[in-house]
């Protein structure tokens, strides 16, 4: 705010002096709490700022205009800020401000996105700041703002597929019309205000002129990571399963849409949704692609062995159907796209791969029936082991994914990090009959550890990943694979540092992308690239 009161008038013109003015008024008044006071003068000079826009004071496209465009985009999300904490603002009917002798009814333009109730807050995406997060906007007209929806007791059902913190999203105020109406006392200029959704508009008409939409996308992103630590969410959520359990899920990032395409996004093996920060604006900033996806991501702790995720993930997708489309008519139930990095990208492998029953004859060449007799955990460990591919999923995309497994994974440290992992026991009795103190009869494979964790998992002679390497993908499936090689250019005895080419690489790819980065593959901007790449194949863009 400071640099734009301290911009030289001249720049601005000198016909917006008295706006300039009456957002300096305006600080002053909300400095003091004088919030009726403060949200008059923030209107005004909105109003006054975008009517010189209107008249063309300053010649389209020039510095002028440019400066006269951030007095007004200021000016509007400043009274948005002060207006959006108040009770009032929920109340269907108009509402009246004033300011010295200039009297405004605010109204909500039928045309908005959003009610006027719907956000609990609205934060100037100026005033957001922070590191982490590549900025991500666009220039034009509006007051880019996040959005925010708190989960609240009464919303229990309805934010249950939000993250912790509630729903934060990019969002535009505009102006749509101002006019002067009544006589006397009663005149006033009826201000109609709408709240847009920037991923699904990207200019505005202003008097017949076409004008980009002002947004941010990175602001809710920074304020969602506020406070968070990439690395230390993954290494606790590994580490203690038994507590982090409880935030698994998988999440929606805006409004539940019933005609868009959802792209579910799973994270690796310690690590977090947060590793996405970076993509989720990128995404949401291209207006072809936001108009058709919308992003949800899979969370869940990491130690669990990856049968155990891949169950969790099933199970969550089912109740997100149940809720948001039980008749299955949505993309949701009919084309969905997946991807994921590293162990997530295993997962999204497992949504696409017709296992049959491969998993088992990977464990023992018996009848599961005849060995499984007198487990007393017979039903949950057949629920890792026999499911079906997922009807829905009709494209991936891995980021650097160990599809056959890593070496890592067969190290000291590997295993001892594993064994300190807190696990729940409903999730250990599921694995607990491939767990040895002794030899089982009939099975093949037994773990020497003593419980199963991702670790054990990700080893190249784990029973599920060499059933996925023997196994048919589903009918009609696409994937895609991008693969880091650390700049080497030495595919294919190229490696990650983590993940080796040989276990990365899949026969049948429908395109494969080798970047010159770390196991970070899903940083590269030749990634992002490519990943945009195909969902606009994939939705005919």
């Amino acid at each position: 705010m400071a640099n734009l009161l301290e911009q030289p008038v001249a720049v601005v013109n000198s016909v917006a002096n008295q706006s300039i003015r009456l957002l300096r008024t305006g600080e002053r008044y909300s400095k003091k709490g004088q919030n009726d006071d403060a949200a008059g003068s923030f209107l005004r000079a909105a109003v006054e700022s975008r009517d010189l826009l209107i008249v063309r004071k300053a010649i389209p496209g020039s510095e002028a205009e440019r400066a006269l465009l951030k007095l007004h985009n200021s000016s509007l999300a400043r009274f948005a800020e002060v207006w959006g904490v108040y009770p009032r603002k929920s109340v269907p009917e108009s509402y009246h401000l004033i300011n010295g002798n200039e009297r405004y009814e605010i109204r909500l333009d039928p045309a908005s996105d959003f009610p006027a109730n719907f956000f609990d807050e609205a934060i100037s995406s100026e005033a957001v700041k922070g590191r982490g997060v590549k900025h991500i906007g666009r220039a034009g007209l509006g007051a880019p703002l996040v959005g925010i929806r708190y989960k609240t007791p009464e919303r229990e059902e309805e934010m249950a597929n939000f993250l912790p913190k509630g729903l934060h999203m990019p969002i535009t105020l505009t102006i749509t019309e101002t006019r002067k109406v009544g006589k006397g006392e009663a005149r006033r200029t009826l201000v109609s205000l709408a709240i847009h959704d920037p991923t699904k508009r990207d200019r505005v008409l202003i008097k017949g002129r076409s004008i980009p939409l002002a947004a941010n996308f990175s602001a809710p992103v920074l304020i969602m990571a506020s406070g968070e630590n990439e690395h230390l969410m993954g290494l606790f959520g590994f580490l203690n399963a038994r507590r982090h359990a409880k935030d698994s899920g998988i999440y929606l990032l805006e409004p539940y849409d019933p005609d868009r395409i959802p792209l579910l996004l799973s994270h690796g093996l310690i690590s977090a949704p947060l590793i996405w920060r970076e993509i989720v604006p990128e995404l949401m900033s291209e207006t072809d692609i936001a108009r058709r996806y919308q992003i949800l991501a899979f969370r869940y702790p990491t130690s669990y062995a990856i049968a155990e995720s891949g169950e969790l993930q099933r199970n969550e997708l089912e109740k997100l159907r149940e809720h948001y489309d039980p008749d299955g008519n949505d993309p949701l139930s009919r084309n969905m796209v997946v991807a994921g990095h590293s162990m997530g990208g295993v997962l999204s492998n497992m949504l696409i791969t017709d296992f049959d029953t491969r998993i088992w004859r990977e464990i023992s060449d018996r009848p599961f029936e005849v060995v499984a007799a007198d487990w007393p955990n017979k039903e949950a460990a057949s629920g890792l082991l026999f499911f079906n591919y997922d009807e829905a999923t009709q494209r991936a995309v891995f980021f650097s994914t160990p599809h056959r497994g890593a070496n890592m994974a067969n190290s000291s440290l590997a295993g001892a990090l594993s064994q300190l992992a807190k696990m729940p026991k409903n999730v250990l009795l599921g694995t607990a009959n491939f767990v040895t103190k002794g030899s089982r009869d009939g099975l093949k494979y037994q773990s020497k550890a003593r419980k199963l964790t991702s670790v054990q998992s990700l080893r190249p002679d784990s029973p599920l990943l060499l059933a996925m390497d023997k196994s048919p993908k589903k009918p009609g499936v696409y994937y895609h694979s991008i693969i880091g090689d650390r700049g080497k250019g030495d595919t294919p005895e190229s490696s990650d540092g983590v993940v080796d080419y040989w276990s990365s690489h899949l026969d049948g790819a429908e395109s494969e992308l080798i970047v010159p980065t770390d196991h970070r593959s899903y940083k590269d901007p030749g990634a992002v690239k490519e990943l945009k790449r195909i969902l606009r194949l994939h939705a005919g863009l």
